[in-house]
């Protein structure tokens, strides 16, 4: 018999789009929002041991205060505990409460939280809404939009996830108000990428300011916030699942800061790791020709100032000037998503604000020995 064909036709257009809400302190409004907008007859809020002290029970009580019914989910703290184990763990925890398919995620928190609960959403009964309320700088100018969920794995860092945008993110500044300092630093970092990849006011707005974010200024900081948002929300309105490349410009220090984070088992901060991807970044940019030095030398300052050292940390060090350490870092390198037909691509700069592009693309294949090179910044 002649062998046939039936199509399943999937053509449709999907409006995705949603509100990011900036203010202090909003959880009132954001249970009043919710109430109105009815997006679900039940809420898992899923937070982190440390934020569940400080904003879960807030959050909890005013989404109550609105008539809502609401499950307050913790797990422990930590890049660590992003991982299968805690996923699949809050997710049975939601069936045994007996939360359906009408159920909404509320992810509350930094980006771990951010991470680790939007893949609950994304994959709970097949995908339930999911709502944002990013507690960190971190997550308030990055992770809490763009969609990307994910959990990291034994072979690297969000290698297994998916894209599931939110209905809706709120940003309340007030959490910064108890943020410690060394995330507040964490959160600088990629901030002052925003600025290098996409944003020269940004840029400059950070180095004349970034001491008063240091110090909480909160109308500063929103500022920040707002203008790296853009940038954010601009890449991936034009390219929401990295299909034409721009969004991976969103990427620039990563390939490295990744790589590090996990070679430290997590002990690196995210925004430490960036601060040093930038840096090798920059070195292997300027090495090409493609960035003037005065421009690597302002990135590397503001980098400085803000606290984020010019070498990766001691421990870190020992680990790769040993050949077992140095191959385990070039292996992360190999599995990173921008690698193709098993070569290194990286985000690249030609300027503050701007990334270099090469053959019409936002990523540039670089050699193993400019890798070194760009490895040989951080140790030295």
């Amino acid at each position: 018999m002649k062998s046939e064909e039936i199509r399943v036709k999937l053509r449709r257009m999907v409006d995705s789009s949603y509100p990011i809400i900036i203010g202090e302190k909003i959880f009132p409004d954001l249970a009043r929002m919710l109430q109105e907008s009815k997006l679900a007859d039940r809420y898992a809020l899923i937070t982190d041991s440390a934020v569940a002290g400080l904003y879960g029970k807030e959050l909890s009580s005013a989404l109550r205060s609105r008539g809502l019914r609401v499950d307050l989910l913790e797990f422990p703290a930590g890049e660590r505990n992003k991982n299968q184990r805690v996923w699949l763990s809050l997710a049975r925890r939601m069936l045994k409460l007996g939360l359906g398919r009408d159920c909404a995620v509320i992810a509350l928190g930094g980006g771990v939280a951010g991470d680790l609960a939007g893949l609950v959403a994304a994959t709970y009964l097949r995908g339930v809404p999911l709502v944002q309320v990013p507690t960190s700088l971190l997550a308030m100018v990055d992770a809490s939009i763009g969609g990307k969920v994910a959990v990291d794995l034994p072979a690297g860092k969000n290698l297994l996830g998916a894209f599931w945008q939110p209905k809706s993110v709120y940003v309340d500044l007030n959490c910064l108000r108890t943020l410690p300092q060394k995330h507040l630093s964490n959160g600088m970092a990629e901030a002052v990428k925003s600025g290098l990849i996409a944003d020269a006011v940004l840029f400059r707005l950070i180095e004349l300011k970034g001491e008063e974010c240091l110090g909480r200024d909160l109308k500063t900081l929103r500022q920040v916030i707002r203008r790296s948002l853009k940038v954010k929300a601009g890449a991936v309105e034009l390219d929401e699942r990295e299909t034409s490349g721009l969004r991976k410009i969103l990427n620039y220090g990563h390939t490295f800061g990744h790589g590090l984070e996990a070679l430290s088992g997590y002990r690196l901060l995210h925004g430490g790791a960036i601060a040093l991807g930038m840096r090798a970044a920059g070195k292997i940019s300027t090495e090409l020709g493609y960035l003037s030095e005065a421009d690597a030398a302002r990135q590397d300052q503001i980098l400085a100032r803000l606290g984020f050292p010019a070498r990766a940390p001691g421990f870190l060090r020992k680990i790769l000037n040993r050949k077992s350490g140095l191959e385990e870092f070039f292996g992360y390198l190999s599995r990173d998503k921008k690698v193709k037909s098993g070569r290194v691509e990286m985000v690249l700069l030609e300027g503050i604000g701007r990334v270099k592009r090469v053959n019409g693309g936002w990523t540039v294949p670089v050699t193993e020995e400019l890798l070194a090179a760009g490895l040989r910044e951080l140790l030295r």
